[in-house]
């Protein structure tokens, strides 16, 4: 068995209602935050001949010198889906003149789907494959790890965001309240956005870490020189 991949961590987080100036409109219960990572099981693509992985597009950049040749033997491919899930709640005051929204709940659902591709050629050869196998593990590692990471500190975000700007919204006068729902709403999506942009950029500081010139050795030491070390990973 190679690697033992760490779990993605699940955690809720429970916010309480900012603090709201109108005797009219108030929040029945707090709020409520909850960042739900999940992450799919490893699966494997080792249909594909080492000749066909070369047309593919790695997105870390090769260690070696442009006077070197290399091949891609493997690579772990998948994404990082961020979709935020919001529910307001409404009530109408003023004999149905105005209205009062706050949020509820707010789910920001996190998921990985890798893939680990292997070229058949090194699929066959058992030293190769594990080789191979051990280091593509290090990317789909990179991932759990960084999105544990985020959804510790993404629903923290969200919270202090809307909790500046308030949980709750009111009263307005009723033909505004569809324009105010869709800015609460976006409002979210904005937040998440902005996390997501930061976790990115940090993947991929970190995978390119995986795929250094001393790893690409070491893969390639594994089997007394039989393979290149695999490259990277490539994004769906």
């Amino acid at each position: 068995m190679i690697g033992i991949l760490e779990p993605i961590a699940a955690l809720g987080l429970l916010t309480l209602a900012s603090s709201n100036p109108s005797t009219i409109c108030k929040m029945p219960g707090p709020a409520q935050i909850r960042v739900m990572p999940k992450t799919a099981p490893v699966k494997y693509d080792l249909t594909q001949t080492r000749e066909q992985l070369q047309a593919y597009t790695i997105d870390t950049v090769s260690p070696y010198g442009f006077d070197t040749n290399s091949h891609t033997d493997g690579f772990m491919r998948g994404r990082i889906g961020m979709r935020p899930i919001v529910k307001l709640n409404y009530e109408y005051v003023y004999n149905n003149k105005a209205v009062c929204i706050w949020y509820e709940n707010v789910e920001l659902r996190i998921e990985i789907d890798p893939e680990i591709v292997i070229a058949k050629e090194v699929a066959e050869d058992p030293c190769q494959f594990k080789a191979v196998k051990e280091h593509e593990l290090k990317h789909v590692m990179v991932d759990r790890k960084i999105v544990n990471k985020y959804a510790k500190t993404m629903g923290k975000k969200v919270h202090d965001g809307l909790k500046s700007r308030g949980f709750l919204v009111g009263p307005v006068p009723a033909k505004d309240a569809q324009n105010v729902i869709n800015r609460m709403q976006q409002t979210v999506g904005q937040l998440v956005e902005l996390e997501y942009k930061k976790m990115n950029i940090e993947r991929a500081e970190l995978q390119q870490g995986v795929d250094s010139l001393e790893e690409y050795q070491r893969v390639s030491a594994i089997c007394e020189g039989e393979i290149s070390a695999s490259r990277g990973r490539n994004r769906r």
